[in-house]
């Protein structure tokens, strides 16, 4: 009989590794993403080796990716955010807002003399863009969390086990 129960239950353990891969990994990476989108690189070492025009690039797909990682976590998880289904929206809306106006972070100049293209960062717009992206960043974490996405809120949490699934890719 205990092993019918194992094996009855272990169909509905999947929600942890769903969790895992598709809402805690992709919130981690945001912590990347918003280093990258600042310097251009996540670590201090590999920003000082970069050319100023790969650190350009980089933080231009850095902020891209840092609103597409957004959204995929909303996607994912709006569905079991039951208590807080407004303030899902709000922030998919959000995130939406940004996304309109994302294409104004960068111009392009193009070098009379040698017909080059350069590309520039309008500081002032990323800056803002950025900021909302922060703020949503933080501001999801709530229902997520209120939810039981991100800590249960019954188990003790080994937080260097989490750590350690996270190395191993979530597993």
């Amino acid at each position: 009989m205990g092993n019918e129960l194992e094996k009855g239950t272990s169909a509905w353990n999947v929600a942890q590794g769903y969790t895992s891969f598709k809402i805690l990994k992709p919130l981690v990476e945001l912590d990347k993403l918003v280093l990258m989108s600042i310097y251009g690189a996540e670590a201090i070492e590999e920003s000082l080796g970069l050319p100023e025009d790969m650190k350009i690039k980089a933080r231009i797909e850095a902020i891209r990716r840092l609103a597409d990682e957004l959204s995929l976590i909303i996607e994912n998880s709006s569905f079991a955010c039951r208590k807080e289904k407004e303030e899902i929206e709000k922030l998919r809306k959000r995130v939406a807002d940004v996304n309109k106006v994302l294409k104004g972070i960068q111009k392009i100049d193009k070098d009379q003399r040698n017909r080059v293209s350069v590309v520039k960062i309008n500081e002032s717009h990323f800056s803002v863009c950025l900021s909302h992206l922060r703020d949503i960043k933080e501001k999801i974490n709530i229902p997520l969390n209120n939810n039981s996405l991100i800590f249960q809120s019954s188990d003790e949490i080994d937080l260097d086990k989490l750590k350690q699934q996270f190395s191993e890719g979530g597993r």
